[in-house]
Order: structure tokens, then sequence, then C-alpha cells
């Protein structure tokens, strides 16, 4: 019972230091691909969610709903990002927290 608490506490510690790490985790990376004589700059970013719901399906939609809404607020349409992954944990009875990583790339003129 005592294990069971602590690893309890432990994800929701964990969890809320989720919620503190900035939704864009990680730096753009720029790479050049070339068609004919013109270099055409793509940009790339990685964006992440997290959300606790009541079941482990509306925690993960939640949590990738949260990581493309920063990813539209930094001017990525939604075709242009593709999941990453989505996973779910348990909380307690009836409680579930969910973690979403997308992957969004586009050209720069």
């Amino acid at each position: 019972m005592t294990s069971t608490f602590v690893r309890g506490a432990a994800a929701l510690l964990l969890a809320g230091a989720a919620v503190l790490v900035p939704t864009a985790a990680h730096a753009a990376t720029d790479t050049v691909t070339r068609s004919g004589p013109a270099a055409v700059a793509q940009e790339t970013l990685r964006f992440t969610g997290s959300a606790f719901e009541n079941s482990p399906k509306e925690a993960k939609r939640e949590a990738e709903r949260q990581a493309r809404h920063s990813a539209l607020l930094n001017g990525f349409l939604d075709e242009q990002c593709v999941l990453l992954f989505a996973e779910s944990y348990r909380l307690a009875p009836g409680y579930y927290g969910a973690n979403a990583a997308i992957s969004c790339t586009r050209g720069r003129p």
C-alpha cells in the first residue's frame, strides 16, 4: 500500500513538473534542401502538450490538442505537423495523465 502511495505521489510530482516546462521544448533546427538553382530553408519545431482527464483516450486527445494549439500559435498549419507520440498513465482510479509531442516543418522564403 505504501509503495502504491509513493508511486502515485511521484507521478503527481512529475506531472506537476511537466506542466511547468515550456510547451515548445525543443529549439528550431534549420536544414537546407536543394531543388534546382534556388535553396529552400526549412524550419522544424517540436511542441509538447500534457493533460489530466477521466479516461486515457480523453487525456491523450487533450494533450495532442494542446500541442497542436501551441503549433498554431507559432504559425504552423495542422497539415505541417505530425504526431510523434502520445502516452497516457494512470494517476488514480478514474484519473489519467497524458503527454503528447508533435513535430512541425515549414519552408521559409
